[in-house]
């Protein structure tokens, strides 16, 4: 029982503290599937390396054979003198025959085509690893960008709830003025109207954090987060204001899609190298002893060594044409790392264009919400004095729901840029 009560009191525990920003993040690399998924076939290319190693390293095999059968001996023709080919005796008996052998076979020179491949393999085992890691770097995007909008939408749920709490102060005080006869009944359905659409708002807003959570969720590769986030929005970045083209030069260098292509290039030309040694000869050694008997207290053993030369002369052009595949696929691949350094100074620049355009509005939002606000106030008053009409009331109002809602919307376009340009340095935070 008391373990259940701690139990109880830890899911509780984890239940208040929240779920920060990180917690999310290391959620996320854990749970996620595509991330799984991409790490399996990192531990496979790492694998096929290994595999491509092999045939460097001697091949030992073992081979045991029992036989029991029966010895009448029939001559085949030239094989043996005519003296001695005439027919034996056909018997049914039967004699064992035990016999075995160890080999051991190695790889001597080729020209470096297996050593090639190996180390091609290599590099594509360095690619599949950097291609993991520009996974994690989306995913960290991803979840960056849901936890912050969950965030937006909390407070868009804030500021139609005050906007609702407000409209619904106004239907009682106008319910007051509409029964002392000092304001018409037009005021009262007016606001009556009000009311039902801040209703309406406010549960729209509602709707939309239970879907943010769901994506957040979805992001973390999780099926539920908890009720509280705990981090607020995230602070300026050092790269916000630095110069394009040092931020070009460090995402160039830190993009994992730039490891990948390099690796991919490597490979291509290790490959390549490959291909071209086999238009070599291989020259490999073998040593084997192996051992007969019809008894096994009467072991005749034997040994035996053999160097082996082979040469591939003709294959009807196979290795032209394999030489022409790598070729085009290596020019193939260093287009791709121009394509990559191009996409690296778009996606900087607009990310950092993105940052400074979210700051300002951000600034402009505030001060709109500010004015608004204030246009609300004095509109409360004039038609409390008598002075103002519901339409003058109900349109600060509005205006005044609208700027809140842009501030929080002003609010998350800035935390998203920022991490857009995180994303785009190739930086984890």
């Amino acid at each position: 029982m008391r373990g259940l009560v701690v139990i109880l009191f830890s899911t509780v525990a984890v239940a208040e503290e929240g779920l920060s920003l990180d917690a999310a993040l290391s959620k996320a690399m854990e749970q996620v599937p595509a991330l799984k998924a991409a790490r399996s076939q990192e531990l496979a290319a790492q694998a096929r390396a290994r595999e491509s190693f092999a045939p460097l390293l001697p091949q030992v095999s073992l081979g045991l054979q029992y036989s029991r059968s029966t010895a009448n001996f029939v001559a085949r023709p030239g094989a043996v003198p005519t003296s001695l080919s005439g027919a034996s005796n056909l018997s049914l008996d039967s004699f064992d025959f035990f016999s075995g052998n160890v080999s051991a076979q190695i790889l001597v020179w080729d020209f470096f085509s297996t050593w090639n491949r190996h180390q091609a393999a290599k590099r594509s085992a360095e690619g599949q690893a950097a291609q993991t890691k520009g996974l994690e770097l989306t995913t960290a995007l991803n979840v960056r960008t849901a936890y912050f909008s969950v965030k937006a939408q909390e407070e868009l749920v804030a500021v139609t709830k005050a906007a609702l709490d407000n409209t619904q102060a106004h239907l009682t005080q106008i319910q007051a003025f509409v029964a002392a006869g000092a304001r018409p009944e037009i005021d009262l359905a007016q606001a009556r109207a009000e009311v039902a659409n801040a209703k309406l708002a406010h549960l729209n807003a509602k709707n939309a954090v239970a879907l943010a959570r769901a994506r957040l969720a979805q992001s973390m590769g999780v099926k539920q987060v908890p009720d509280s986030l705990t981090d607020g929005p995230p602070g300026a970045l050092d790269a916000e204001d630095a110069t394009l083209e040092a931020l070009v030069t460090e995402g160039v260098k830190a993009r994992p899609e730039a490891a990948q292509l390099e690796a991919a290039v490597q490979s291509q030309e290790l490959s390549l190298a490959a291909v071209k040694g086999t238009y070599w000869p291989t020259l490999s050694a073998q040593l084997s002893t192996n051992a007969q008997a019809r008894q096994l207290s009467a072991i005749v053993p034997n040994v035996s060594g053999q160097l082996s030369l082979s040469w591939q002369l003709y294959q009807g052009g196979l290795t032209q044409a394999q030489q022409a595949e790598s070729e085009a696929t290596l020019a193939a691949t260093k287009a791709q790392v121009e394509t990559l350094e191009q996409q690296v100074r778009l996606d900087v620049e607009q990310a950092q264009l993105d940052v400074h355009a979210a700051r300002e509005g951000l600034d402009v939002a505030a001060e709109a919400k500010t004015a608004s606000g204030e246009r609300l106030r004095l509109a409360e008053g004039r038609y409390q004095a008598g002075a103002g009409s519901i339409i003058e009331l109900s349109d600060a109002q509005v205006a005044f729901t609208q700027a809140g809602a842009q501030v929080a919307q002003a609010g998350f376009t800035l935390a998203a840029a920022r991490a857009r340009l995180l994303a785009a340095l190739g930086r984890e935070r």
